[in-house]
């Protein structure tokens, strides 16, 4: 007798192993939801930053929400790029206005406006930032060249 054959002689048996496999697969998915919500912040340094308008960068952790106090400087979130000589420079500076970044610490009054209104960027050297809701602006602020010509590749810590 093949298992076919006894799965259709044993109805209970057959119902209570596909009710466990069920079960199985429910408790893996609600084990994997439940584990994906919990943040875990990471040490690591996973993003650049720099306290001198672009001229130098470090690499530290991106749980910390720009701009904040770095070894007695404000540092802001840098991003770096390169180009075929492999030299690394920044390309641009984000930071939050005060408010907005109040309002994400706290959790409290966190709105789409807030999260790209109060998001401002700049190109190192320059002096203004430029709302991330002044499209124009950004779109000129982001394209990011070699200065030798060709393409700036962004660079990840």
């Amino acid at each position: 007798m093949g298992l076919p054959q006894w799965l259709n002689r044993n109805p209970r048996a057959t119902a209570t192993a596909i009710a466990l496999v069920v079960l199985l697969a429910i408790g893996a998915i609600v084990l994997e939801v439940s584990g994906s919500r919990q943040k875990f912040p990471t040490k690591l340094p996973d993003a650049y930053y720099s306290t001198d308008d672009g001229k130098s960068f470090f690499a530290y952790a991106s749980e910390n929400l720009a701009p904040f106090e770095y070894k007695g400087q404000q540092a802001v979130r840098a991003y770096v790029f390169a180009c075929a000589d492999g030299k690394k420079f920044v390309g641009y500076l984000e930071r939050y206005t005060p408010d907005a970044r109040a309002k994400l610490l706290s959790g409290k009054g966190v709105t789409p406006q807030v999260q790209i209104g109060g998001r401002e960027l700049k190109k190192p050297g320059e002096a203004t930032w430029v709302k991330s809701n002044d499209f124009a602006g950004i779109a000129k602020v982001t394209l990011v060249k070699c200065p030798a010509g060709g393409v700036a590749e962004p660079v990840e810590p």
